[in-house]
């Protein structure tokens, strides 16, 4: 009698234990978060608008990529406008953060423009021009540094534009830039394009 209680009592801790491992798994499947080698990437939302809202409060033509293929995801975008003081005069500064998101090959590159007389020292430092890239019928400057990492840079009209691969691991390949430079157009403000006057092909 005493050994068929024994056993009822092993029965009923394993019948109990199953019970709670079997919760346990339903609780990671189903609740808890998972990790991804590939997590879904965190596009800008309604970036146009604050394309938008720089270009009308920049003290220059502003121009930014438009057009890109799908692949060219926002993950960024940082605006520097005139603070009015004496220390930055008119100056105005705009970053855009790019993923380039291919299956199983995600690299970066990044867009930036300012009508600040040292851009490219302040961006790129002492990178030297290595050569020169016909983008769409335009000449950019290429800059490379000693570790490879590419920069496309061109000055127009006082304003410093440059397109390059963040200078980190992960950069983007020169194609991949070229394509960016090259969808470079006048920042619509409602039906007027800002600079469209006087800017020159992207």
């Amino acid at each position: 009698m005493a050994r068929q209680r024994g056993q009822e009592t092993v029965r009923d801790m394993v019948l109990s234990l199953a019970v709670v491992l079997a919760g346990v798994a339903v609780f990671f499947v189903f609740v808890m978060p998972h990790g991804s080698d590939d997590p879904e990437v965190k596009v800008v939302e309604n970036i146009e608008s604050t394309l938008t809202a720089y270009a009308r409060q920049a003290p220059y033509p502003a121009s930014a990529p438009a057009g890109l293929p799908d692949l060219f995801k926002p993950t960024s975008v940082r605006i520097t406008l005139p603070s009015g003081g004496t220390s930055d005069g008119d100056t105005a500064r705009l970053t855009i953060g790019y993923v380039v998101d291919r299956p199983g090959d995600r690299t970066f590159t990044r867009f930036l423009q300012s009508n600040a007389a040292d851009a490219v020292q302040a961006i790129l430092g002492d990178r030297p021009v290595t050569g020169s890239v016909d983008v769409a019928g335009e000449s950019w400057d290429e800059r490379r540094d000693d570790r490879g990492h590419l920069a496309l840079s061109r000055e127009q009209g006082g304003v410093t534009t440059i397109i390059d691969d963040g200078g980190g691991p992960g950069g983007a390949e020169q194609a991949d830039l070229v394509a960016l430079a090259a969808a470079v157009r006048p920042v619509k403000v409602g039906a007027v394009e800002v600079g469209a006057a006087s800017a020159g092909p992207a």
